[in-house]
């Protein structure tokens, strides 16, 4: 069953120009540990492509937080749900601390769709909740990770 539904959609020159105005803070801010590395390697290899990451993981996090029906409220916050990709490159849901417990208490199972063009990044994230679906992955190195 469906528990909820969040989209989020930005404009890639305001976060860019809120990443600039914070020296990059707002990535420290935004990002988890594991989506940090990633985009300290993208944008190291491609500034571009390093600010599209950021873009889409914040929009990823807006419309999860819709989704779940808590805003940015606890135990929901920028950096417990991280939108890490597997194996295949398929996005997914991470989460952490107090809101890994969460999910697990509602048993909420969440999906996510990210996208991105040079002046737009949007997210799709559908929760459902019942039996979880069990994926194999149980940490950071399951998704390809170092």
């Amino acid at each position: 069953m469906i528990a909820g539904v969040g989209t989020d959609i930005l404009k890639m020159d305001r976060l860019i120009a809120s990443y600039q105005r914070t020296n990059g803070r707002l990535a420290e801010r935004i990002l988890g540990p594991d989506e940090m590395m990633v985009f300290k390697a993208r944008l190291a290899r491609n500034e571009s492509r390093g600010m599209a990451y950021l873009a889409t993981r914040f929009a990823a996090k807006e419309a999860f937080s819709k989704a779940i029906g808590l805003g940015m409220r606890s135990p929901m916050s920028w950096r417990v749900m991280q939108t890490l990709n597997d194996p295949s490159g398929k996005p997914v849901v991470k989460c952490s601390g107090a809101l890994e417990q969460f999910m697990q208490d509602k048993f909420f199972t969440a999906q996510v769709s990210i996208s991105d063009e040079v002046d737009m990044a949007i997210a799709f994230v559908v929760v459902t909740y019942g039996t979880p679906v069990v994926t194999g992955v149980t940490d950071y190195k399951d998704l390809g990770g170092s």
